[in-house]
């Protein structure tokens, strides 16, 4: 337990890092972002987003890290999934297990159709309103995108909605693999993330027309390292 405790505060201080480093309070950039994405619509209450990008190396991932952190300071039941199958990173950014996960607990629920709150890990922090669960990639399978795609995924996030606040999913880019399709479409909404030094322009526009072709709900886009002008790298939503 006390090892737990221990990895959760490495993992949390990258906040804390930028608010001590920087003259820009990134928990306050954030936390904007996260009031954007709960009023990008006024007919439908947004509970579950995914993150994805044109590419990796866009800060996709911490992208979606810091906004669980800052959704877990409002909200008692955030939970942060890991569905980039392809390349399971979340458990090394969080420096935890991945010896079980999504992967584990999709077959158990295909059979059970119940949900199981083993397969899910939890952090604790004095700024958390309850707790942070993580649902890692858990094994390698053959087939992410199958398993993506199919009903029993679909029906798990239905059942997952009903078990938290709100839920953030981070996916495979998707100029790389589709798979940010199908759970795009099992989400309310879809981030989309753009980094000011990487991404070109031509193909970050394409991967947006193909998300909201296949009727993914894009709410709106978070640009990454752009310059802030002091050597330090900023976020940006729109």
């Amino acid at each position: 337990m006390a090892q737990k405790k221990q990895r959760t505060k490495k993992t949390l201080s990258i906040l804390d890092k930028n608010r001590k480093h920087n003259q820009f309070d990134y928990t306050e950039i954030f936390r904007h972002i996260r009031t954007n994405i709960e009023f990008s619509t006024v007919d439908k209450q947004i509970k579950s987003i995914s993150i994805t990008s044109t590419q990796p190396g866009e800060a996709k991932t911490t992208t979606s890290i810091n906004l669980a952190y800052i959704f877990a300071t409002k909200y008692n039941k955030v939970l942060l999934i890991d569905c980039d199958l392809r390349k399971t990173m979340l458990h090394r950014y969080m420096r935890i297990s991945n010896q079980q996960g999504l992967t584990d607990a999709l077959l158990e629920f295909g059979k059970t159709h119940r949900f199981n709150s083993e397969y899910i890990q939890t952090m604790s922090h004095p700024s958390f309103l309850g707790q942070l669960s993580i649902l890692t990639g858990g094994v390698h399978v053959p087939n992410p995108s199958e398993l993506l795609g199919s009903e029993v995924f679909k029906e798990y996030m239905d059942t997952l909605k009903k078990n938290f606040d709100f839920i953030i999913v981070d996916c495979a880019p998707i100029g790389t693999i589709s798979d940010a399709i199908p759970v795009g479409n099992a989400v309310d909404g879809t981030i989309f993330v753009v980094s000011a030094k990487d991404t070109n322009r031509k193909d970050a526009a394409n991967c947006v027309n193909l998300l909201q072709r296949s009727n993914v709900n894009v709410l709106g886009s978070v640009l990454t390292k752009a310059d802030s002008g002091s050597g330090s790298y900023s976020y940006y939503y729109y």
